[in-house]
């Protein structure tokens, strides 16, 4: 990966956890949910997303962090 594709990266993940943390607060305000059951039902969610895909996620990783 070059400098510029970990840099779009970098931006794509904040403007993803922006938007997370924003849909966090309002879903909970509106449901009376707390935020640990939220993040606690959106990786349970995730997790079943990702196994939707044939990907392999660990070497994904592998490559971001080095």
């Amino acid at each position: 990966m070059n400098v510029n594709e970990i840099e779009r990266l970098q931006e794509q993940a904040v403007n993803l956890c922006d938007l997370i943390e924003d849909i966090s607060e309002q879903y909970c305000d509106d449901n009376l949910v707390s935020g640990e059951q939220f993040y606690v039902m959106l990786r349970a969610l995730v997790d079943c997303k990702l196994r939707e895909f044939p990907f392999d996620f660990d070497s994904f990783e592998e490559e971001i962090n080095d």
